[in-house]
Order: C-alpha cells, then sequence, then structure tokens
C-alpha cells in the first residue's frame, strides 16, 4: 500500500513543516538499497524549541506536541528525500531520546506519542520497534529528539521490451 505521506496528514488535521536542513556535517536521510535512515530530528517548532526537561509535572499535551513535531519534521526530511518512484513500505524503527529529569522514569510514554502519529499515519505499516532512552540534555535544550528507519519500496517500471504487443 502506498500513501500520500502529506495528503495522509492534511486528512489527519496535521502539515508537513519546510524540510529541516542539516545543522552540522550530515545528511538528514541516507537511502541504502530499501532502507532509508532519518537523522534524529528534535521537538524545534517555527517558533522555537520546544524544552526539557521532562519531569512527572510536564503536562501530557506538551510531551504530545512535542512528539507530534519530531515525527513531522522526520517525516518532511524523508519526503524531501525520497526518489521519485519511492515510497514508504513501512517504518521499522524509531528511537527516542528524551531530555529528563534524573528522576523521571516514564520515558516510554513520551514515546508513545510519537508511536501514534506513526500508526496514524500509516496505519499497520507504521508499527514499529522502538528505543526510548533518557539522556541529560539534547541540542537547544531540545524535551525530544526522534530518528527513523523505514523500509521503502519502489514501482516497477517494465522494461521497454516487455511492452511491447505480442502477436
Amino acid at each position: 500500500m502506498t500513501i500520500d505521506i502529506p495528503a495522509r496528514l492534511a486528512q489527519l488535521g496535521m502539515t508537513l513543516p519546510s524540510a529541516p536542513t542539516p545543522r552540522g556535517a550530515y545528511q538528514s536521510v541516507v537511502i541504502h538499497r530499501d532502507i532509508a535512515y532519518v537523522s534524529g530530528h528534535v521537538s524545534r517548532t517555527a517558533g522555537g524549541i520546544i524544552a526539557g526537561p521532562v519531569d512527572r509535572g510536564t503536562p501530557s499535551s506538551v510531551l504530545r506536541h512535542a512528539a507530534q513535531t519530531c515525527v513531522l519534521r522526520a517525516l518532511s526530511a524523508l519526503v524531501a528525500a525520497l526518489p521519485v518512484s519511492s515510497s514508504v513500505e513501512r517504518v521499522l524503527f524509531l528511537r527516542g531520546f528524551i531530555n529528563a529529569a534524573p528522576s523521571f522514569v516514564n520515558h516510554g510514554a513520551v514515546m508513545d506519542e510519537a508511536s501514534a502519529v506513526l500508526h496514524e499515519v500509516f496505519g499497520d505499516n507504521g508499527r514499529h520497534a522502538r528505543s526510548a532512552l533518557g539522556v541529560s540534555s539534547l541540542p537547544g535544550c531540545g524535551l525530544l529528539e526522534i530518528e527513523l528507519t523505514v523500509a521503502l519500496t519502489h514501482e516497477r517500471h517494465p522494461h521497454p521490451a516487455e511492452t511491447r504487443r505480442q502477436p
């Protein structure tokens, strides 16, 4: 099943931000064979960083907003890097780094918010393996940073000899 990511997001009331530009000596997305590795994207909006650290008192609405922001930034980078004949077949892995206070222990709940966005966009193909890691800081003091690994599918274009009519 091929999903038009921007169209699906529009159905869900979300839009892709502009594809982020790397802020260092790396690429936003590397595609090797049929796997796309999406570099880490921090919870940065047009208005600034959704900052951490997260603690027991952080409202769930802030966690949801940070997670959605990270996923949309990662998908934006992915869409910008996809070859024309490629699409996402399924999400394989989601890794999250949570800027957390030392006493915070509910890292999985933060990542559940990011997982939920991927499930909404890709349905069953958005179900993935995952890691949730607590860290003492992130770039710009961001609350969350995520990385994605996705499998790609390519539209098969028939060889010209295959399109000739047989007598």
